[in-house]
């Protein structure tokens, strides 16, 4: 099963793009910390096929893949993806190593933005946004009072969107609002603020 998470800009109060989200499996966690790349390929190539179904014109469509899988697979996801060119944003996991400049070339070659994932947590850092360059770095919002004030300045520097995700009720926006962040990803975003 896969579901769509909207991302939303507080400037325009508008719906820009939405992460497309795998729910396949019971124990998440464990399954993506014992996935390997061929798994990883077959959910991400899944999780294509739903953006094509749904496809709207006007979003980004974030989906999650390891570095490591981009890097073994990249001529399978030139050929299943490139319709997808300028809308598909691959969601470097954090959960491998995504250290590599070779991630950021292919991506460029493909024609496809990178998000960082979960920054602060597992291999998602300094050193990793720095060598991926990353058009968008996500900061769980559990982490936000730790997190949020370094990303801001990285992104600056890289010139990339922070996006605050999980914001799930009132209480989260609001904690949100604090921090004065753009873009915000949670399921309830289109029924509070729409």
């Amino acid at each position: 099963m896969r579901t769509f998470e909207p991302i939303f800009d507080l400037r325009s109060r508008k719906v820009v793009g939405y992460e497309v989200l795998y729910r396949g499996v019971e124990d998440r966690e464990k399954f993506f910390n014992s996935c390997t790349e061929q798994q990883d390929l077959e959910i991400f190539l899944g999780n294509v096929e739903e953006i094509r179904r749904a496809k709207e014109t006007g979003y980004l469509y974030f989906v999650n893949i390891f570095g490591s899988t981009i890097l073994t697979y990249w001529d399978v996801i030139e050929r299943e993806c490139g319709d997808l060119k300028g809308c598909l944003v691959l969601e470097i996991s954090e959960k491998r190593s995504v250290c590599s400049k070779e991630i950021k070339e292919i991506s460029e070659k493909l024609g496809f933005l990178i998000c960082l994932d979960d920054f602060g947590s597992g291999w998602s850092s300094i050193e990793c946004a720095i060598k991926l360059r990353p058009h968008f770095v996500k900061v769980d919002i559990k982490q936000l009072a730790e997190v949020f004030p370094l990303v801001v300045k990285i992104t600056k520097v890289l010139k990339a969107n922070p996006i605050v995700e999980k914001v799930e009720n009132v209480k989260d926006l609001l904690e949100v609002s604090r921090y004065k962040a753009g873009l915000l990803q949670g399921r309830i975003l289109e029924e509070i603020l729409v």
